[in-house]
């Protein structure tokens, strides 16, 4: 169970500030979680789970891909709104619970890089939105080829 785990030794605390700070070992600090969000704001282009196909469109922009035949759209639509067939289904914790604090509490830093991740997404809006710094700089370089995995194009 989620709770079993969370009292485990298999338990992860911050592994997302340990990675992008890179201090995988010992104690962190407020620093390291500095460092991981800037790290989120310098070299990272923001995306979401609850925003996949928002998501979807800024690496297309990004990365100059462009996959627009019917078998291309429609792959990207199952993929998009109906699901992944590698999908693991987890218990929810609710919000508020003794386990969900818990979890935040062995998590804090990680779970403020998630808060700062969202705020990054609205400010890139702006980046990746027509006419947008991000979109006009990629198309000045030629895109690689190159195709996602899973993608049937």
């Amino acid at each position: 169970s989620v709770e079993m785990w969370s009292k485990s030794k298999r338990i992860e605390h911050n592994w997302m500030t340990r990675f992008l700070s890179n201090e995988l070992e010992g104690n962190l600090t407020l620093h390291h979680l500095h460092v991981a969000k800037e790290v989120l704001r310098k070299k990272s282009i923001i995306c979401l789970l609850d925003e996949k196909v928002e998501s979807w469109r800024r690496l297309e922009r990004f990365f100059g891909w462009n996959f627009h035949t019917q078998e291309s759209l429609e792959c990207q639509d199952r993929y998009l709104n109906w699901g992944w067939s590698n999908k693991h289904l987890h218990p929810i914790v609710e919000e508020g619970s003794a386990l969900w604090n818990q979890l935040y509490k062995q998590n804090e830093l990680d779970m403020k890089i998630y808060e700062y991740a969202h705020h990054l997404f609205e400010e890139q809006r702006i980046l990746f939105g027509e006419g947008g710094i991000l979109v006009h700089q990629r198309q000045r370089i030629p895109p690689k080829q190159h195709i996602p995995s899973g993608l049937n194009v």
